[in-house]
């Protein structure tokens, strides 16, 4: 029995270790966002999506190449037209062979072998076609790098979340050892006929208090290393953790706004999707006109006939030629589609310009939303300091009885909740910065 609680204790004790080794996996800033670009789902779509896309435009570029194609056929009939010209191809045709009037032909079997190819001239639909498929590819490659920089800031903020979990852990950590300290203060005071039952009991439930808030803080923190694993595309229920600061220079100058604007005018990939999209449009349109042109090709082909075996020869034969062809009246398909096409580059050019107004407001809104963080993070230093004094002095004019167990508290409360709204500021105020950057289209250049 004792031998057998020994390797389960020693099981158990294993499993506990590996499961702590699998969540005290820590990486800096750089690693996560490294790990996630080539780890997350979302960006191995995107990422497989321009793929696809760029196959497509490759395809389309294509068109100009000749075609070929093989056949081999069968065919037996004893239908006069047929069986003459079956004959006639096989290179078996005597005058014998001319049937009378009336008369009824034996039938006569048919092995065709035939190499045809085309070559496209001018196709002018095609030369569209090939276009629209390069803006699209270009459109989703656009989209694939945008959704690398959505994720890279996702990353960014789960970092924060995993440094901001620590601090609140740190912090409620803190907060129950000075709850105890204010506890064993009320207890010793009650002991010594200094102090009341009364505060000895809000003392108690001031430890209590803080420590469910310390639970609670732990169980964010582990939540947070959750949704980070998540988010750089760990395996289920891998918790990862953090090491190392948060090292981003914020634009702190505020003439560095118009060179922002700039920036993002000519880096956010979402806007050179949109201008993507409405290139692609114009080229949908010019593809829906280019079907009232002819088209031209080449035609050639090379073929044996035999009529006993397939792939035999008893005679062969060849065919060049050139086709034009010119659809001049499809029951207005082509106008209506044209029409259709017109208002569709219409849209993406409305959709354009509603990119470029929301580019130009979100960085407006990122450095308006990074200055007022900065300013939040500056005031919670102060009201922290302020707090610390301010228990400091309670404290003091408990001991000399001056002070109650209720301003204590009280005071401790408030301190708390400076030092809670302090680490808020600073996750904040270095979330803030980062969002500069990515309102820019430039915040995978300055992480990595």
């Amino acid at each position: 029995m004792n031998c057998t609680k020994t390797v389960l204790g020693c099981l158990a004790t294993v499993l506990l270790l590996s499961t702590q080794s699998m969540a005290k996996e820590k990486l800096t800033l750089r690693e996560a966002i490294t790990t996630g670009l080539e780890q997350n789902n979302a960006i191995k779509a995107s990422r497989y999506t321009a793929d696809a896309a760029e196959a497509g435009a490759t395809a389309a570029k294509l068109h100009f190449l000749p075609s070929m194609t093989f056949e081999e056929s069968w065919a037996r009939s004893n239908v006069p037209a047929n069986t003459f010209m079956m004959k006639l191809n096989q290179g078996r045709f005597f005058a014998t062979d001319m049937p009378a009037p009336g008369n009824k032909p034996a039938t006569v079997s048919d092995y065709k072998t035939a190499v045809v190819m085309e070559q496209p001239i001018f196709v002018p639909s095609a030369w569209a076609g090939s276009r629209v498929a390069r803006l699209g590819a270009e459109r989703q490659q656009a989209l694939a790098s945008q959704s690398r920089e959505q994720v890279g800031l996702t990353i960014y903020h789960r970092f924060l979340e995993v440094y901001r979990a620590h601090a609140f852990v740190t912090l409620a950590e803190k907060a129950v050892e000075e709850a105890k300290e204010s506890h064993r203060q009320a207890t010793v005071r009650r002991s010594a006929g200094l102090g009341l039952k009364s505060d000895e009991l809000r003392a108690e439930t001031h430890l209590k208090a803080m420590e469910q808030q310390a639970i609670s803080a732990r169980n964010t923190l582990t939540l947070a290393r959750l949704q980070l694993g998540i988010t750089i595309g760990g395996k289920q229920g891998q918790e990862v953790d953090i090491k190392g600061g948060v090292h981003l220079k914020a634009p702190v100058k505020p003439i560095e706004l118009a060179s922002m604007l700039q920036l993002a005018r000519h880096g956010r990939q979402d806007l050179v999707a949109a201008d993507r999209s409405y290139q692609q449009a114009q080229a949908v349109v010019l593809q829906n006109q280019a079907h009232y042109l002819p088209t031209v090709a080449a035609l050639g082909s090379w073929e044996m006939h035999d009529h006993k075996d397939a792939f035999s020869q008893e005679q062969d034969g060849w065919a060049v030629g050139v086709s034009l062809r010119w659809n001049f009246f499809d029951g207005f398909r082509t106008s209506y589609t044209t029409k259709q096409s017109i208002a569709q580059r219409s849209a993406a050019s409305a959709h354009l310009q509603t990119v470029k107004d929301d580019v130009d407001y979100q960085v407006r809104e990122a450095f308006l939303r990074k200055d007022e963080a900065e300013k939040r993070y500056q005031v919670a230093r102060v009201a922290v300091e302020a707090a610390l004094e301010t228990t400091r002095l309670i404290n003091k004019r408990f001991e000399n009885s001056l002070a109650t167990m209720v301003e204590v508290l009280d005071a401790q409360t408030a301190l708390n909740q400076a030092r809670a709204n302090l680490v808020d500021s600073e996750a904040s105020a270095a979330y803030a910065a980062g969002t500069v950057y990515y309102a820019a289209g430039s915040f995978l250049k300055e992480v990595q």
